[in-house]
């Protein structure tokens, strides 16, 4: 499985619980940030590392982003009350894992520092220039271990990412987030298949609802 260093929960208690745990990583803050949260990782337990590339930024949608809010403070409670009211399995689950979110990034915080809230981290990756397939080698080699790359949409970008040094690769639109018009991954998956052969393992990425989508995805990976 794979743990999104933007989740709620911090890498130490997912691989105390599932020790075949990669660590998700996004290209936020500087180099020296991205290597100290790795290294995090790995002393955690995490086996592989996964560098995310698909998630992009739009100026807006066509539709409504849900409402989340910056912190759980009493305004906040109040106003979804009646949510949290209609919901009481979802309430009590809560509870029981030691009480509500606290709506914050923990995987991001380094140092000591106080975990950033989600949009204090949305903030600092909107600030980060994008990263080049030389800071991607570079990653890779302080990295050393299986290293998968996220995001690949096209069979340049596949070689691009065996050049690099990658391991395994994931062909990924992010679920579609916010570029509602991309092509399906599934739709880029033979192409890539066949850039790379058997050079890396080949990962899909969304798309799958059933048995049904499965077996497509295996037949069209095999290039």
């Amino acid at each position: 499985m794979g743990l999104s260093s933007f989740a709620s929960k911090p890498i130490e208690e997912v691989a105390a619980a599932n020790p075949n745990v990669f660590f998700q990583m996004y290209w936020v803050g500087t180099r020296d940030k991205l290597l100290a949260r790795a290294e995090r990782a790995r002393k955690a337990g995490a086996k592989g590392l996964i560098i995310t590339r698909d998630w992009s930024f739009a100026t807006r949608r066509d539709w409504g982003a849900p409402p989340i809010p910056e912190r759980l403070d009493l305004k906040v409670m109040i106003k979804f009350a009646a949510e949290g009211i209609t919901r009481p399995g979802w309430l009590l689950a809560f509870v029981r894992g030691g009480g509500l979110p606290d709506l914050t990034t923990p995987n991001l915080a380094v140092d000591g520092e106080l975990a950033p809230t989600f949009f204090g981290a949305y903030s600092e990756w909107m600030g980060t220039p994008l990263p080049t397939w030389d800071d991607v080698r570079w990653l890779r080699e302080e990295w050393g271990g299986p290293f998968m790359v996220k995001g690949i949409m096209h069979p340049d970008d596949a070689r691009r990412a065996v050049d690099a040094g990658a391991s395994a690769i994931s062909v990924s639109n992010h679920g579609g987030n916010n570029l509602d018009g991309t092509p399906a991954s599934i739709r880029a998956l033979p192409a890539i298949a066949e850039a790379v052969g058997e050079q890396v393992e080949v990962l899909l990425d969304g798309g799958r609802r059933r048995g049904g989508d499965v077996v497509k995805a295996l037949a069209l990976g095999r290039g």
